[in-house]
């Protein structure tokens, strides 16, 4: 049932690998960006030097490589925006507009021949609608109107630095019908973004709270209803994790069995309510008496294991007799003023190579020796007559 879980738990969304795919490809986007450009500089139609060319995308690059390892370190996971799509599209959109600025025919013959490039800087800007999709899924209507005017308005500007430079020559009409396709199609991406991102947005929210429902089912598969402890299923899976690191060598535990004293009469005499209340109450005892390197299950009525991960058997028993004690100088006035309550304990140590239920079936001999000598003691496999009492 736990492997069922956790197999479900993978098939449901996951935020944070959700927000490194999305950095991924954004920087992807960048790759085909500069791809691009490239190749226009090969081909003689981006007119700045390889020198600058290589600073322009330097610093492209840079910015990419800060902004990616912010995201996968994890340092930005505070903020509202853990992908910062924001920032990510405008610095996109920026090397975008830089670089179309160069974009333009050359004086002399390219490698292309004798080519009309009307349309070349309208297809580096082409890459901007990547970018915008891809920010569309993280970013609401505003975010993406902010984005779109930026590019739009950017795109304007770098014309009219064109148009200014008598360098560089513009077919007028084809050159502003092309900005305003771009200008539109942008405007169109707002829409259909805002509506993605509304998607977006609702399915995080029954992810979230699937995965709280998970999380529960799961609680409720492996802790005792009572107690909240693991119960008896799931403390015999630890066993034999437990094992399976014994066996390899370097690496030792120990197992207390554990049996509160008289508890029959407690219900008989008190009724279940109070047995109920008593229980809890060690149980919490128990949880705060032991390291978050250990375990403790309840198996089943008034029976409890201790398991304790790289401890002797004379610091188990230390463990043991400690708990003892502080389960003695308990009160449950509260509950009875003559109820008193105490625990006898078995403690054996796990040997490589050994059934999880041997190592269990001395801690039990352990145990019964404690009841057998008087109950409210700890006996150690090590010396079955050397008890600690009260």
């Amino acid at each position: 049932m736990i492997a069922d879980l956790d197999r479900a738990r993978q098939l449901a969304v996951n935020e944070q690998r959700l927000v490194r795919r999305h950095v991924n490809l954004a920087v992807a986007t960048s790759l085909v960006h500069t791809t691009i450009c490239a190749f226009y500089l090969w081909g003689g139609y981006f007119s700045a030097t390889v020198p600058v060319f290589l600073g322009l995308f330097g610093c492209v690059w840079l910015g990419n490589v800060i902004l990616l390892m912010a995201v996968r370190s994890g340092w930005t996971k505070t903020f509202r925006d853990p992908s910062m799509s924001l920032s990510l599209a405008l610095w996109l959109t920026t090397g975008f507009l830089i670089s179309i600025y160069f974009v333009e025919t050359p004086e002399q013959s390219s490698v292309f021949g004798a080519v009309s490039t009307d349309g070349f800087r309208i297809s580096v800007m082409m890459v901007f609608f990547a970018a915008m999709l891809l920010a569309s899924f993280r970013l609401n209507f505003w975010k993406l109107t902010v984005l779109a005017l930026y590019a739009s308005g950017g795109y304007a500007l770098v014309l009219l630095l064109a148009f200014s430079d008598h360098g560089i020559r513009l077919s007028f009409t084809v050159e502003w019908l092309q900005w305003l396709i771009f200008s539109m199609t942008a405007g169109a991406f707002v829409v259909t973004g805002a509506s993605i991102n509304a998607l977006r947005s609702s399915l995080s929210g029954k992810n979230e709270e699937l995965g709280k429902a998970l999380e529960m089912v799961r609680e409720m598969a492996i802790r005792d209803e009572l107690t909240g402890l693991f119960n008896r299923r799931h403390i015999m899976e630890i066993l034999q994790q437990q094992q399976a690191l014994a066996d390899s060598g370097g690496y030792r535990f120990c197992l207390c069995y554990l049996d509160l004293d008289h508890f029959k009469p407690i219900n008989d005499t008190y009724g279940h309510g109070v047995g109920d209340q008593v229980l809890r109450r060690f149980a919490r005892l128990v949880h705060d008496s032991l390291r978050e390197a250990d375990y403790t299950g309840r198996l089943g009525g008034e029976e409890f294991v201790l398991v304790l991960s790289q401890t002797g058997l004379e610091e188990a028993w230390q463990v043991a007799e400690r708990l003892r004690v502080s389960l003695e100088k308990q009160l449950f006035t509260d509950l009875h003023p003559e109820l008193r309550v105490t625990v006898s304990i078995g403690v054996s140590e796990y040997r490589m190579g050994e059934q999880i239920d041997e190592a269990l079936n001395r801690a039990d001999g352990c145990l019964y020796k404690a009841k057998e000598g008087g109950r409210n003691r700890v006996v150690c496999e090590t010396n079955l007559d050397s008890v600690a009492s009260a």
